[in-house]
């Protein structure tokens, strides 16, 4: 790969790329959730996710935030659903 090719792709991934810090799968099922509501426009009256097993396994393993110690995808879902912010994205 050329210099010029490399340098894009770094260039590209600094501005796609967000630091991590911990517990990035209940994140995602909350943002997903969040992300549902609004299209919706509404509270959903049910929401399925299909995630696969290391998700799953990564909800169950920790605290979902703001979540007074509770875990797991139910939890994050709901949270999600009911105060979260999309447009924040996931930051």
């Amino acid at each position: 790969m050329d210099k010029t090719v490399y340098n894009a792709f770094v260039e590209l991934l600094g501005s796609e790329l967000r630091l991590a810090m911990g517990c990035t799968e209940p994140i995602a099922v909350a943002y997903a959730a969040a992300k549902a509501r609004e299209v919706l426009g509404q509270f959903p009256e049910r929401i399925e996710m299909y995630c696969s097993g290391n998700i799953i396994k990564n909800v169950k393993a920790v605290t979902v935030p703001n979540s007074g110690g509770r875990r797991g995808l139910e939890v994050a879902s709901i949270l999600g659903a009911a105060f979260g912010m999309p447009p924040w994205s996931l930051r």
